[in-house]
Formats: structure tokens, sequence, C-alpha cells
């Protein structure tokens, strides 16, 4: 692991405060970083001897730690409404998750005292934007993407059976708002283990991605399985948000979440949960109490 600050200020160039920041800066600067690397690579005697290059194991933060916006697309795998009994939608449903509830990979997970019961995991593959992005087209979206990364969408499923009992409007709404503040608890949002740069994925929509709890494989799907792709996800949410440099657009999960199981499967302290995608690694992390 090169530590890009030292190794920077060596050669003379500015020092990102963040990865946010490092898209921010925009290409050009982007372009003089992986220059900057490719010396580090060419020369590894000389950059141990300046003491760029971090000695393993290294504890990895969330990548994105500054409090960036958090949208994350709902039923958006064909085979997770399948297996939750719906329809597919004309379009992707959304939410947001708090900044706050960012941790990275070998956080702990905690519980909440208040529910319990039914802590559910979703394995998700999310694009990070690496410039300002707003009302942009489905033919240009995939250009305002600096990168990809990956995060467990963690959720209280206390409300689910009220959605599925609710027989008006007002009840519908209620039991919704409250499924999607079991998903705002802290810790609630781990992400990572890294940012992959958007130029080492050559098909965002060609990805496994997979989801084990206490090694038992439990989300195996495919970013194939898209309703909605990224590209029109992008188009559809640009119209509202305005996405900034390190802000997340998290796809959706496939198939294989807790609720989805018969019986439901939920997890609890001591569990382990590890989410992979191809081409960007796995994000571990551990349950603990209240």
């Amino acid at each position: 692991v090169v530590d890009l600050s030292r190794a920077l200020d060596a050669y003379g160039v500015a020092v990102p405060s963040t990865v946010a920041d490092l898209f921010r800066r925009g290409q050009d600067y982007q372009d003089t970083v992986r220059e900057v690397l490719a010396k580090v690579a060419a020369e590894p005697q000389h950059a141990k001897e300046q003491g760029w290059l971090v000695p393993q194991p290294v504890t990895l933060l969330a990548p994105l730690g500054e409090r960036v916006q958090i949208v994350a697309a709902g039923v958006n795998y064909r085979s997770h409404v399948l297996e939750m009994g719906g329809e597919p939608p004309k379009k992707a449903a959304w939410f947001v998750k708090s900044p706050h509830s960012v941790v990275g990979t070998g956080a702990l997970v905690r519980i909440p005292a208040g529910a319990p019961d039914m802590v559910d995991f979703e394995g998700e593959f999310c694009v990070v934007f690496g410039r300002s992005c707003h009302a942009v087209e489905a033919a240009e979206a995939m250009d305002y993407i600096g990168g990809y990364t990956i995060i467990n969408d963690v959720s209280a499923r206390d409300a689910v059976p009220a959605i599925v009992g609710a027989t008006t409007p007002e009840e519908g709404r209620w039991t919704w708002s409250d499924m999607l503040l079991g998903k705002q608890y802290p810790t609630f949002c781990p992400m990572g283990p890294v940012v992959v740069t958007a130029d080492e994925i050559a098909d965002p929509e060609n990805l496994a991605i997979r989801t084990t709890l206490n090694g038992r494989l439990m989300q195996d799907g495919h970013t194939s399985d898209l309703l909605t792709g990224i590209a029109e996800l992008i188009e559809q949410l640009s119209r509202y948000f305005t996405f900034e440099p390190g802000d997340v657009l998290s796809t959706g999960t496939p198939a294989g979440v807790g609720m989805g199981h018969k019986p439901p499967v939920f997890m609890h302290a001591g569990d382990e949960v590890r989410v992979s995608v191809e081409g960007i690694g796995e994000l571990v992390n551990h349950l603990v109490g209240p």
C-alpha cells in the first residue's frame, strides 16, 4: 500500500484530503496522481527507503470518509423482486442512507436495542460520482462516474409485516416510512473495502456480487440482473438530486436477503457477514449486541 500523501508531497503535488477530494480536483489532477504512482511502482526500493510504502496489514476505514450523500435504489434486481413476491416496478424505488451510518470494512455493526430481531443484510454494488452531476441524460451518465464501491444496506425489517398487511394508502405510507427508518441506525451502512476507479471496471453491468453469513452463501447475484441499468438510474435520480464528487448511488440488491429465505434468516450478535463484488474486493463486518 502506497502512502499517497507522502509520495505526492515528495513530487510537489498537492495532497487530497479524502477520496472525494481526489475526484473533486478533476481528471488532470487524477492523471498526475497516476503518474506519481507509476514512478513509485517503477522504483519500489527507493519508495521503501523514502517511507512511501505502508507495511501490511493496514486498517481500511470507510473509503469515503466525508459525510457524503448516499442514495440507494430499491427493488432493482429481477431476482429480488421475485423472492419478495412482487411485480417488477416501472422504475426503481429510492431512499437515502444516513451518512452517519457509514463504517468501514472490519468495523462492528451494532444491533439496535429497539429492533434486535429482524436485522437483515443487503449486499449492493455502488457508483461513486467523480464530478458534479445534475439532470444528465443516460447517454452521458457514465462519464460522471469516478469509481465504484460496495455497501451492505443493513436493515431492521420490523415494519415489513405491517407493509404486507396495509389495507389503506395511509397505512401503506406510514409503514413504508417505518421500513426506511429501519435502515438508518448507526453502523447500518458498512462501505468499502475501497473505491475502485472507473477505469478499472470494464463493464459495471457484468459483475458477480455475493453475500455470505457465517460462511454460508446467501446472495449469489450478478449486476446483469438490474431492472434499471446504471445509466438510466443516474438519469432518473439526477433529475432531482445534485450528486457531488464522492457521493454514492447504490444500485440495489439481488435475491438472497435474509427476509427472502424460508424461513427468514436474520443476523445476530457474533455473526460475520461478507459482501464481495468482482473487481472491487470484499467488505467484512461482525455483528455485536446493543
